[in-house]
């Protein structure tokens, strides 16, 4: 994911990070929350209770969303990606590079339907070089399937839109809305939703997880590193086991990148 933010033009100062616990001490502020979970537990009985509510509240009108089309094959984590991309860059939250293949296509959709959007996404191919780079890089952690292989993991994400709860699955024909939400308790919210709706459908699997995109800067500084720049990915390290003197000063070493962090740590 780190991978195809940087190959499309996100500009340095956020990362996404593995959530290890889904608890109340929750690392903040993100600015996004991205959930893989097993699709064929979930899928359809939460379509069903979803039916079962009857019409649900319209995500704000300045939600970015597209439509993930059957041409795609895998590529809900590309587009779970672009979504928050995609609404992160309109909030002024992620900067994008002057020109970058994401700018440009988040200019060419500007306004077009979440249907047209999902076309225009399956039609650009310097999205998908840059897709499928990240995915074979020496940095991406697991084996990516292929584009038509049968799997059964799904990609959603969680963002703030107006100060309210979006998840965005291109799956889903819309956005759904969860509630108030802000910066500061956007993990924790999104949390109580996977929670109960994704995990309690499921209990006892072990096919998910949940990432982090969060600034790896302090406010208004650059990357240079201070004693509080890296405390979410502090957090997170120590979770795994690590003291956290040393969680920090192998982020400092590594320029703020978990996954560097993590590797110096275990040596």
């Amino acid at each position: 994911m780190n991978g195809f933010l940087s190959h499309v033009g996100v500009q340095s100062g956020a990362e996404f990070m593995d959530v290890l616990v889904l608890d109340d001490d929750l690392p903040q502020p993100v600015f996004a929350v991205c959930l893989l979970f097993p699709s064929k537990p979930i899928r359809k009985p939460r379509l069903e209770a979803l039916a079962a509510q009857g019409e649900q509240a319209a995500a704000p009108d300045s939600t970015f969303y597209l439509i993930q089309h059957s041409d795609f094959g895998n590529a809900c984590g590309t587009i779970a990606a672009v979504h928050a991309i995609g609404n992160l860059a309109r909030s002024g939250k992620l900067k994008l590079q002057t020109g970058s293949p994401i700018e440009s296509f988040l200019q060419h959709v500007a306004g077009k339907s979440p249907a047209d959007i999902g076309w225009e996404l399956a039609d650009a191919s310097d999205l998908h070089e840059a897709s499928e780079q990240a995915a074979k890089s020496r940095e991406a952690q697991t084996k990516t399937p292929g584009r038509h292989d049968k799997v059964d993991g799904h990609f959603v994400v969680f963002v703030e839109v107006e100060g309210m709860l979006v998840e965005l699955d291109g799956c889903m024909g819309s956005p759904l809305l969860h509630g108030p939400t802000s910066e500061t308790t956007l993990l924790r919210d999104a949390a109580k939703v996977i929670q109960v709706e994704f995990m309690a459908r499921a209990p006892g699997n072990l096919n998910f997880s949940v990432m982090a995109l969060a600034s790896n800067e302090a406010p208004g500084q650059g990357a240079a590193s201070s004693a509080t720049d890296y405390s979410a990915q502090v957090e997170m390290i120590v979770a795994m086991g690590f003291d956290k003197d040393a969680a920090q000063t192998a982020l400092e070493a590594a320029g703020g990148n978990m996954d560097t962090a993590v590797s110096i740590l275990c040596g």
